[in-house]
């Protein structure tokens, strides 16, 4: 069953356009999910703490982002599908929405819940999700009453870093950091960050995140971890918005 939805602009965290109407078998934490017809979905837009299902060793607010998204599923759902439809996995890569029609995944963001993220060409809602991100931030909650300190460890991370030096070359863009850590802006979203917009970020303090990971092998001048950040809205500047330390 589809249904064509017309909302106003306004209500940015409501569901617009084709909706599919579904049910849920099983929640595996709080941004993946098993639909009733097999399929597993991965939650577009949020990222939120991961449950270690094997020893138990959750990362914090993981159980609760988990019972939150379980809360909020009644007998039905709806879902919209990403424009890059699967994930390198091969689950769904959906929008999903409760009852109302009111995204999930803003809903875990101003909560504290998790993080935005904003993987392109997956960009639908981001000024909603941003908006609950903010709300939550701005009131310390959940994820938000935790340090920004950069962390060496695998998968998704948010950190302030400051940039100490940056180059260009076939792998894209690398921004040196005073950590452990390089920050890589692949060569193929590069069209987002023009050149003189890279270089002006030299020197500066800022907020990334992303998903990180250790380098196989290296040689000693080069930085143990690499992150990768896919859009601006994930690479700031630390002055223009509150981030506690």
């Amino acid at each position: 069953m589809f249904l064509s939805l017309s909302v106003h602009a306004s209500e940015s965290c409501v569901a617009t356009g084709e909706l599919e109407k579904t049910r849920i078998k099983r929640v595996v934490d709080g941004d993946t999910i098993h639909l009733s017809d097999g399929r597993k979905v991965r939650l577009v837009g949020v990222d939120t703490p991961e449950l270690d299902h094997k020893n138990g060793h959750h990362q914090p607010y993981a159980v609760a982002a988990t019972a939150f998204l379980r809360s909020r599923l009644d007998r039905f759902v709806y879902i919209q599908p990403a424009k890059n439809e699967r994930d390198r996995y091969g689950r769904f890569l959906y929008y999903l929405f409760d009852k109302d029609r009111i995204s999930l995944a803003s809903q875990l963001l101003s909560e504290g819940l998790g993080y935005r993220i904003a993987v392109p060409p997956n960009l639908a809602y981001q000024a909603c999700f941003e908006a609950a991100e903010n709300a939550a931030r701005d009131a310390h909650k959940g994820v938000w009453r935790q340090s920004l300190q950069w962390q060496p460890q695998a998968g998704f991370a948010i950190s302030r870093v400051n940039i100490t030096s940056i180059t260009q070359n076939r792998g894209g863009w690398w921004l040196e950091t005073d950590q452990d850590l390089v920050i890589n802006l692949p060569p193929y979203v590069t069209d987002y960050w023009p050149a003189q917009k890279v270089f002006y970020l030299e020197g500066k303090t800022l907020e990334v995140r992303g998903w990180q990971h250790q380098r196989k092998s290296r040689y000693s001048k080069f930085k143990s971890w690499v992150l990768t950040v896919r859009h601006p809205n994930d690479l700031r500047e630390v002055e223009s918005f509150s981030v506690l330390d």
